[in-house]
């Protein structure tokens, strides 16, 4: 492991960012519900970039530290991508995302290689919450589409979520459930997935989203004898802490 750096780790950020990102445009910022934001971006960088359904950009926000989305689609024609966030909380994102403005100059870097959904056979089970809403529309993107997939997500609203994944066509197969305290609303959503193990053996999961909800809802599919091999973790966040790559695990 390298020694630490002293210096502040957003000064060292915005420069790896100045260093290897490229500049786009803010061309469209849509307001979805009051929770989420559908964003297009637009560089001439970005034309012919390599992307993969589920690669991700990470946008540096006026120099400040960089936060990772999944496109729901690339047009490497014309150099532009089409990401959804989500607003909560008060951190560097939430805050950006909330006052985006058409025009603005922003830092990207990517497409990355996070996650491969090419390579995921169908049945596919996929979990995850509002910060996976953009990796599910990818899902689209994919040879396959949306053939044979049921997706769960765990959320705080089921209302603004319905109302932001008609607004990415994230319609089939979808199952909302609320969180509840003490995660009791995960003994649902792991009986569903088990359940759908149990009709399908050979189903892939995707898992994505919350650290601790994917680390139970593994625990669970192992147990019911599913391998490792068709199981994919992704983990984009974690209460208290920051800096998730979001890179398959």
């Amino acid at each position: 492991m390298p020694p630490p750096s002293t210096a502040p780790s957003g000064v060292v950020e915005s420069l790896v960012h100045r260093l290897v990102s490229r500049r786009v445009t803010v061309r469209e910022v849509e307001p979805v519900g009051d929770a989420f934001r559908l964003v297009t971006l637009v560089g001439e960088d970005l034309e012919n970039r390599r992307w993969i359904p589920g690669d991700m950009i990470q946008i540096g926000f006026a120099g400040l530290a960089g936060r990772a989305y999944t496109p729901l689609s690339f047009d490497l024609r014309t150099g532009s991508t089409t990401f959804l966030g989500y607003v909560h909380g008060h951190g560097i994102a939430s805050s950006w995302l909330a006052s985006a403005t058409i025009g603005e100059q922003l830092f990207l870097v990517g497409p990355r290689s996070a996650l491969g959904l090419d390579a995921v056979n169908r049945p596919m089970l996929f979990f995850g919450d509002e910060t996976s809403f953009g990796t599910a529309a990818a899902i689209r993107a994919t040879p396959e589409g949306t053939r044979d997939v049921a997706l769960w997500f765990e959320v705080e609203s089921a209302e603004a979520s319905r109302i932001a994944l008609e607004r990415i066509c994230v319609t089939n197969g979808v199952t909302l459930t609320t969180r509840e305290p003490q995660d009791r609303h995960l003994d649902r959503i792991e009986s569903d997935i088990t359940r759908a193990l149990r009709a399908a053996p050979q189903a892939r999961c995707v898992f994505t989203g919350k650290a601790p909800s994917i680390q139970r809802l593994y625990r669970a599919v192992r147990r019911a004898g599913i391998s490792a091999k068709q199981v994919i973790n992704v983990a984009y966040w974690a209460p208290g802490r920051k800096g998730f790559s979001g890179v398959q695990r």
